[in-house]
Parts: structure tokens; C-alpha cells; sequence
């Protein structure tokens, strides 16, 4: 027997409430969480139903959190931020789950007696009990209000309402509110696409080639990577095909030095190097932690790269005096282009935050700029929506150097949108991708 299954099971909504009240009390963020405990090898239930509670009350949390506000008399305190997160759980099943609602009711309020305040008990039953008899009427008193409407901070509404139009704005966040697919990079070093796709088939896996990204599969229904034929000798990634495009627009050639910069958690490494194996490539990530994951993925692959734990601003501590041919960065970002994967932002993500990203960004070009050799590319892309990081940035950047801006050639026979001036915008949604930006800048010689 092993040591996980002696562990006694955790319930699924307690398990639940524990991420939620992480999450919302103490700024943790949801991959950090999950990464931990799959470490730890909790041992919960059910733990796709504790997972569906995760994202789907993290989702809708702006949405439910009007609702409360019209349920309760009284803000709860902080200390009982968990008391408060058991009501976020008990909304989200009532209106979204197919689960009954009497065994909603009974294990939320079971909840309380397991986080020792049955103090709460009562609060919890007479406010979910409220919501049900109220659920017409509240709705109709909110269905003006863009934070309930939507799901979503006013900032981000406001921001992508003036970036964009109401319209687009509007489909942008009811994308962020769907659950994204999950999207494989086959390692074309080992197996073409279609072979790939019949193993998948083998496994009971049903996949669609993506139109753009040419190493892309979208899985019909998502698994753990586990069940990915050789995913664990490297044989196939995880990794959105946004992210995939950005290796595309690097336009690799033999033997070239390469700069993956901002590289955690390394799938734009292994496709660098998958795409053009004899290329020199040099990966700087500033996170010890996230630098280790890096390495981890290289070793699963196979692959090797020059990994530097810096800085990448700081070129003195880790560059070595010869300039590159080809640069990515992948910056620092606002990542309101991956709320799909991550609904954690719509909590974190502060508008006072952008201003700082956007000096950040600008201050990483620059350096970046500095080590291209003359006809090199740099690929400048962010996981945004928001035009201050993106083409905005690029505007500034072109206005104060001499360069030529590239679309990326596999979009052009595609209408993704023609929103962006310079570079290529993404919105979520399209053609099932996150949101991203990609822009190429060629150095004149």
C-alpha cells in the first residue's frame, strides 16, 4: 500500500474551501497551490469535483460576491473570510452545478462544523436558504451592473470597454469566463502530428489539429497530462498555441545564438530547441524555483540549454559579451489574456499594477534590444489584452529606434482581428488560443 492511500481522504468541498480562502485571504495564487499539494499528495475525495468548486467559484466570484453583498446584513469579518468562502462555494452550486440543491445546503453548512466555527451554521443555512427564495429578485435588482454582468473587476471592464468598444470588451469577458481547452505541443523530433493523434486515439484521447500552431492538438475533453502517450520522455507538452506561436515568428535558423528571456516555466525553451536543435540557446529566469522547473522540462525532453537564475534586466550578471541572433521575451504582463486558465487574476490583478508592468516591460526591450546583433529578431509578447503592454508599447519603442515590425506570417491567411496597428493581437476565443501578443522587431543592419 502506498503512502498516499494511507493518508486519510479529505472531503472536496473542504479541500475547496481551503484553496478559496488561500486564494482570497492570503493573495495565493491557484497554480502555486495545486503545484504544492500535488507535491504533498493530498488526498482529497473527488478531486475533479474539488477542482470544478475551485475554478468555477474563482469564475464567478465578482458575480456571486454582488449576490452576497445583497444577502448579508453586515460584511464578515477577516478572520472568518473561510465562513465567507463557504457561502461563495454554496452560491456557485445553487446556480451552476447540477448538484442537489438540499446536499448543496447540508454540506456547506456541514462545513462550518468542520472548520470548527458552528457559530456559523445558521448563517450559512438562513443566507443560502434567502438566496433560493430571493434568487428572481436579486437578479433582476443586478442585471444593470457591469461587475455582476460580467463576472469581473470595474477596472478590467472599464480598460477593455476603452481599449476596444463595448462590444469587443464584452466578448473578451465572456470568454475569460469559459473554461479553455487543453491544448498539447507534439515534439515533432519524435513524431509527426497525425501519429501522434492516433496514439492519443488509442488511449480513448480525441484531439483536433490546431489551424495555426503547426505542432498543436486540442484535446475534445481534458486529461491529466499523465495520460498523454510518452508525455513523461518528452515526447508531448502542455502548452496553449499562442504561446506556440511566438517560437514560429522567431524564424530560427542553424547554428544561431538564441536568448529565451522571462523562460519559466520552459515550454518556449524545449520548442525553441525542438524547432532548431543546433541553435545555442541561453534561458534566464529570476526565480530559483521556476528556473528548476525549467530544468525539469529540458530533462523530460532531453534537451539542454545555458540556464541563468538572474535578473533579466541585470545583463551584467549574466551575459557573456556575445550578442544574440534571435531574442525572445515573453514579459512580465498583466496576463488578463489567460483569466480563462488562471481566474485568480480577476482577484490579484490591481489596476495601480499595470503602470509598473509597463515600465518593467519597457525597461527589458531596451536591454534586450541592446544584446541583438544587427539583422537579428526579437520577439516581444505578453500573455495581455490590454494595449498599454502591447501595441501601444511597441509604438513607444519604434518612435526611439529604427526597426521593422513583422506580422506573423501563419496568421495572415486567417481573419483573427485587425485590431493591432503593429504586431498581432489575440483575443481569447479566438480559434480556441488565449489572449497574447506577439511582435517581431528586426534590428537594421
Amino acid at each position: 500500500m502506498s503512502a498516499n492511500s494511507q493518508q486519510p481522504l479529505v472531503n472536496a468541498r473542504l479541500q475547496a474551501l481551503r484553496w478559496l480562502t488561500a486564494v482570497i485571504k492570503d493573495g495565493r495564487s491557484v497554480n502555486e497551490l495545486l503545484a504544492r499539494d500535488s507535491v504533498s499528495q493530498i488526498n482529497i475525495d473527488q478531486p475533479a469535483f474539488a477542482k470544478q468548486l475551485l475554478f468555477g467559484s474563482l469564475r464567478f466570484y465578482h458575480e456571486i460576491k454582488a449576490i452576497l453583498d445583497q444577502l448579508l446584513q453586515k460584511p464578515l469579518k477577516l478572520k472568518d473570510t473561510d465562513v465567507w468562502t463557504i457561502l461563495l462555494i454554496g452560491i456557485y452550486q445553487l446556480r451552476y452545478l447540477s448538484v442537489p440543491d438540499h446536499a448543496a445546503l447540508s454540506e456547506c453548512v456541514e462545513l462550518t462544523r468542520k472548520i470548527k466555527k458552528p457559530w456559523a451554521s445558521g448563517l450559512v443555512n438562513a443566507t443560502l436558504r434567502n438566496f433560493q427564495r430571493q434568487q428572481s429578485d436579486i437578479e433582476k435588482k443586478l442585471q444593470k451592473a457591469k461587475t455582476y454582468q460580467y463576472s469581473h473587476p470595474n477596472w478590467i471592464i472599464n480598460q477593455l470597454s476603452e481599449d476596444w468598444g463595448e462590444e469587443q470588451a464584452g466578448q473578451i469577458l465572456q470568454q475569460n469566463n469559459q473554461q479553455a481547452p487543453m491544448t498539447i505541443r507534439v515534439n515533432s523530433l519524435h513524431c509527426n502530428r497525425k501519429d501522434y493523434q492516433q496514439q492519443l486515439l488509442e488511449n480513448d484521447l480525441e484531439s483536433k489539429e490546431h489551424p495555426l500552431a503547426t505542432d498543436g492538438l486540442v484535446l475534445e475533453q481534458a486529461c491529466d497530462v499523465f495520460q498523454l502517450p510518452n508525455f513523461e520522455s518528452g515526447h508531448v507538452t502542455v502548452q496553449d498555441a499562442a504561446a506556440q506561436l511566438t517560437v514560429e515568428l522567431l524564424d530560427l535558423q542553424p547554428g544561431q545564438r538564441v536568448l529565451d528571456g522571462c523562460a519559466a516555466p520552459g515550454g518556449k525553451t524545449t520548442h525553441i530547441l525542438q524547432r532548431e536543435p543546433s541553435v545555442t540557446l541561453t534561458s534566464v529566469e529570476m526565480s530559483e524555483n521556476r528556473l528548476a522547473r525549467i530544468d525539469q522540462t529540458l530533462e523530460r525532453f532531453g534537451f539542454s540549454s545555458n540556464l541563468k537564475c538572474a535578473d533579466i534586466v541585470d545583463v551584467e550578471a549574466w551575459w557573456d559579451g556575445q550578442y544574440f541572433d534571435r531574442i525572445l521575451i515573453d514579459v512580465p504582463c498583466s496576463a488578463t489574456g489567460v483569466i480563462r486558465r488562471n481566474p485568480d487574476i480577476k482577484i490579484h490583478r490591481k489596476k495601480t499594477d499595470i503602470a509598473n508592468l509597463v515600465e518593467l516591460q519597457e525597461k527589458i526591450l531596451e536591454r534586450m534590444w541592446q544584446l541583438l546583433k544587427p539583422g537579428g529578431r526579437l520577439v516581444y509578447a505578453t500573455c495581455s489584452v490590454l494595449k498599454r503592454e502591447n501595441e501601444l508599447q511597441i509604438k513607444r519603442f519604434m518612435q526611439k529606434h529604427t526597426s521593422e515590425a513583422y506580422q506573423l506570417a501563419p496568421l495572415e491567411d486567417y481573419k483573427l482581428n485587425d485590431s493591432a496597428s503593429i504586431g498581432q493581437q489575440i483575443f481569447p476565443g479566438e480559434y480556441q488560443m488565449d489572449g497574447f501578443y506577439l511582435c517581431a522587431l528586426v534590428k537594421p543592419v
